[in-house]
């Protein structure tokens, strides 16, 4: 419960989702990352494509599950940000 009294003292921006929305999204875009991390793997172990293709997924991947205990468990707004940023490419 302090983690939700937290968030919801932030100052968010009006177009922000609501809290219930993020468990949702997060289950389908972590369904979306599965998938397309096991289809490279796949590719990979067949030799279909080298490995090298495979790292962004694997950082990717790190930093997805990464990203929930720096934000939530440390409250960390700025490592969060890092962390999300570099996982988009930015």
């Amino acid at each position: 419960m302090e983690t939700y009294t937290w968030y919801q003292q932030l100052i968010k921006p009006s177009w922000a989702p609501p809290s219930t929305v993020f468990g949702p999204v997060w289950t389908v875009l972590y369904i979306g990352i599965i998938i397309s991390f096991g289809a490279v793997f796949v590719m990979a172990a067949q030799k279909k494509i080298v490995m090298m293709i495979a790292l962004p997924f694997v950082l990717n991947l790190l930093f997805n599950f990464a990203f929930t205990p720096l934000q939530f468990g440390l409250k960390s707004n700025v490592l969060a940000s890092m962390i999300s940023s570099s996982s988009s490419g930015r």
